[in-house]
């Protein structure tokens, strides 16, 4: 029973939040060429319930000066891969405010959380390749048939 969990002001920001989405989360798959392909798990009521609740625990750690760590260890998922989607996308919820909505630089976001650049960095990149690929998506299903074949 999909339902937006997070709602964001700009189309930018809301192509980086797909996997927020409909309870939806990425998984990534194999590599098609140089676009790779994701496939966004399903979340039943009861996860996307646990979702809701992590990250707005998370959220609520880091406006009181928490780090991402400290944010992550206030709110306990049993389900391993599951706390393992959440955290990773709380990560690119923050990426997506701070720096996309706030412009803030990666390196501020990487000081306000606490973690290294390189994550940020590999968090933003992956971030933006979702978006390539959910727009290049997107142009399909609705472009698709009405586009004539080119071999460039």
């Amino acid at each position: 029973m999909p339902h937006a969990l997070y709602t964001m002001r700009n189309q930018i920001l809301t192509d980086c939040s797909d996997m927020q989405r409909g309870n939806s989360m990425k998984k990534k798959g194999k590599k098609k060429q140089d676009m790779p392909e994701f496939h966004f798990k399903e979340f039943t009521p009861e996860e996307g319930r646990i979702y809701e609740e992590a990250v707005n625990t998370f959220r609520e750690a880091i406006t009181a000066g928490k780090t991402l760590r400290q944010a992550y260890e206030s709110y306990s998922i049993t389900d391993k891969e599951l706390e393992s989607l959440i955290q990773a996308d709380f990560l690119k919820i923050m990426i997506a405010e701070r720096h996309f909505a706030q412009k803030q630089s990666l390196e501020v976001v990487a000081k306000a959380l606490d973690v290294s650049l390189d994550l940020v960095k590999d968090t933003h990149m992956r971030m933006l390749q979702e978006v390539g690929v959910s727009a290049a998506n997107q142009f399909g299903r609705e472009y698709g048939d009405s586009i004539s074949k080119t071999n460039d």
